[in-house]
């Protein structure tokens, strides 16, 4: 699908060709037009001596067939604003606009021209396909009529002849595997929850990891949980029909020293129980497993990017809903660890499934570093919104590996305080711990609450409720789940590594 190309004398076979341009290029009087293929070069000159229209502001697009170049059914213009300087989005959006177009004149050979940016980079090339991809996911899946069969576009990038690095095939063949992830964890979350039961869930991620080696699931059903104490999961699954899970999803290295662990929310359907949600908007609690399919996304990854760590995906599993046998506001359960929680709110629910993984992950799998993945309270997105996810750690350099992976994949984090004295708003009057503080600070008072059961282990949590589906101007990512979490991962891994 991808590939990487040198700009050669005789010109390019293109359906369509790409190349991007500043403001500051498109207002020069006295163009350079020596910075383009020279098949192109006198077609480029031609275009800006007769048409005006094209400003190059970032985003802006222009379609015009070459007059001269006859290897060239098509060029299209993408202009980038004031400079090339690149942002967490900016060649997401091109890769985007450029997938857009494709889809629209349907064209095979498609080049992406870079030897006129000021820099060629395996970032750049690694952004742009990760816009083409985010922009080809579709989840139709559950429509009716019939999808015509496609051709597979291929882009092809091409460098100028000093800029070329074999490292650029690399990257294209990472972020293949990384968007392989994204796509698994779109597509789990995006499936409704009458179908994304925990059971589907689990036979989902059972089937899916069988083929690889040095892969193992371990389930853990009703019966296991009991055996296991692990009390406070199983009280938020009693109020629903639907059967509780714990997935551990292990990949072994035979070269790995150290190990990490991932634990995500998997609450497939989110009622709040007996404290029930408002009706407006709740179908979007199909998407309160985000935390889960970003884990299961991630171990995806990482199976085929086979790095040399230990790495296991913990995945609790349950529905949360009213009924006779639903837990009540001013229940006591015991947690895995031993610890007693006074449940003052049924909606404060993934915190639960959450405490019990993360001790049962601590003490049967003891990792070197421990990462939860959860869309975990509504205050953490009135904080930083739909773009970046609040981060929580007992730890300084964990902290700031997961925020420098951020940055450079895209999946954006902010870091939040973890202060002592915000534990005091979670004491209970009749347990260890109640699961819910006062009004002010929620998301920091669930993180506190998850740090409860952490013990001394280094630890990272990741409130994800804002960027886990339709981030808004992002137009790379689409309606839907977004599968955050999984760039993130694959960005921090060599990181991850050296902190374990």
């Amino acid at each position: 699908m991808f590939q990487i190309a040198t700009v050669s004398d005789y010109g390019l076979n293109s359906h369509l060709l790409v190349i991007m341009l500043t403001e500051t290029y498109v207002k020069k009087r006295k163009k350079d037009f020596s910075v383009f293929p020279p098949c192109i070069q006198q077609d480029m000159e031609w275009f800006f001596s007769e048409m005006k229209d094209f400003k190059g502001k970032f985003k802006e697009t222009l379609l015009f067939y070459p007059k001269f170049a006859n290897s060239i059914q098509r060029v299209l213009l993408i202009g980038m604003g004031d400079s090339f300087e690149p942002d967490a989005v900016k060649f997401r959006e091109v890769g985007s606009l450029i997938q857009a177009k494709q889809k629209d004149i349907k064209s095979r050979r498609n080049h992406i021209y870079l030897g006129n940016l000021p820099f060629c980079t395996q970032k750049t090339i690694e952004q742009i396909s990760e816009g083409i991809l985010y922009k080809q996911y579709v989840f139709d899946e559950l429509k009716s009529e019939e999808k015509a069969p496609g051709v597979e576009p291929r882009y092809i990038y091409v460098c100028g002849k000093y800029e070329y690095s074999p490292k650029f095939r690399q990257s294209v063949i990472k972020t293949r595997k990384v968007m392989h992830g994204v796509y698994l964890a779109r597509n789990l979350a995006n499936q409704p929850s009458n179908i994304a039961t925990p059971l589907f869930i689990k036979d989902a991620v059972v089937k899916h990891f069988k083929p690889f080696n040095h892969c193992t699931v371990e389930v853990f059903d009703r019966e296991n949980l009991e055996k296991a104490g692990m009390n406070a999961l199983l009280a938020v699954s009693q109020g629903s029909k639907n059967e509780p899970y714990l997935l551990i999803i292990k990949y072994v290295s035979p070269e790995a020293k150290k190990s990490v662990a991932l634990v995500g929310k998997g609450v497939t359907f989110d009622s709040g129980g007996i404290s029930l949600k408002p009706s407006a908007n709740m179908h979007e609690m199909k998407y309160d497993m985000a935390g889960a399919a970003a884990v299961i996304g991630a171990m995806d990854y990482i199976v085929n990017a086979k790095p040399r760590i230990n790495v296991y995906g913990v995945v609790p599993l349950v529905e949360n809903m009213p009924g006779g046998r639903a837990i009540r506001p001013g229940d006591v359960v015991k947690a895995y660890n031993g610890k007693t929680i006074e449940i003052l709110n049924t909606d404060a629910e993934g915190r639960l499934i959450l405490a019990d993984a993360i001790a049962f992950a601590i003490d049967r799998l003891k990792p070197g570093l421990i990462i939860d993945f959860a869309t975990l309270t509504g205050s953490c997105m009135v904080a930083l919104g739909d773009k970046r996810a609040g981060l929580f750690s007992n730890s300084e350099s964990l902290r700031q590996a997961l925020y420098e992976a951020g940055e450079e994949s895209g999946d954006l984090l902010w870091p939040m305080p973890t202060d002592t004295f915000y534990h005091d708003d979670l004491k209970s009057e009749i347990a260890d711990i109640a699961n819910i503080g006062g009004r002010w600070g929620g998301a920091i008072t669930a993180a506190k609450f998850l740090e409860f059961f952490v013990d001394k282990v280094t630890w990272a949590h990741i409130d994800m409720a804002g960027t886990a589906n339709d981030i808004k101007h992002f137009d790379f990512l689409g309606k839907g789940a977004t599968g955050f979490g999984v760039r993130l991962i694959a960005a921090a891994l060599k990181k991850l590594n050296k902190l374990a």
